[in-house]
């Protein structure tokens, strides 16, 4: 489904990491491994396409990912970041009007999610007054609803508590189950799960 071919990169002519490449096929997981500061967050970065890959390093079932059909390969994932993509002086409700004009998704099917995340209940406060956690249920809960074949999610697990650990661990299970791919930084163990180390 997807696969690196010796993808390397560098910031400011300093090598971040070398001739990385790796094979991710339906129903599998690969979890990106390394030190603070290693470019676990760049590598995703790049492979979710926010950097331009370098030529012949990224493919997608079989074609090669190019400026012309980057906008095409990103359309099949969901990469969820550090910045966890929401308007922090927007109500939540609002933020889920967003979504739901952005990606045509009925706004029961985002309030469900959030539900099974624990934070429907706040629809009427501010983004920016909610918990670091509490946004990062709210971001991930595009897990649930935006339905992509490929996940690329920068240490997910970070801020979340025990609960939504197991709310999170069980929704990575389903997509695998389904024959859905992911990308994960983590420092984490993550059991019977493929590693690169950088």
């Amino acid at each position: 489904m997807l696969e690196g071919k010796n993808i390397s990169y560098a910031r400011t002519f300093v090598p971040l990491f070398s001739d990385v490449s790796f094979a991710l096929k339906e129903g599998e997981m690969l979890a990106v491994k390394g030190a603070n500061g290693a470019g676990k967050s760049t590598l995703l970065r790049l492979l979710a396409g926010l950097i331009p890959p370098p030529r012949h390093t990224l493919v997608w079932k079989g074609e090669e990912i190019q400026s012309h059909n980057l906008s095409s390969y990103q359309q099949n994932l969901l990469y969820v970041g550090h910045k966890l993509a929401l308007h922090p002086e927007a109500l939540l409700k609002d933020q889920i009007h967003l979504w739901r004009d952005l990606y045509k998704v009925s706004a029961n099917v985002i309030e469900n999610a959030l539900e099974i995340w624990g934070v429907a209940a706040f629809k009427d406060k501010k983004i920016s007054h909610l918990s670091q956690g509490q946004q990062k249920r709210v971001s991930l809960s595009r897990c649930n609803w935006l339905q992509r074949p490929l996940w690329i999610l920068d240490e997910p697990q970070v801020g979340l508590d025990e609960a939504g650990k197991a709310v999170l661990s069980s929704l990575l299970t389903l997509h695998l189950e389904k024959g859905g791919s992911i990308v994960l930084a983590t420092h984490e163990e993550v059991i019977g799960t493929r590693e690169i180390k950088l």
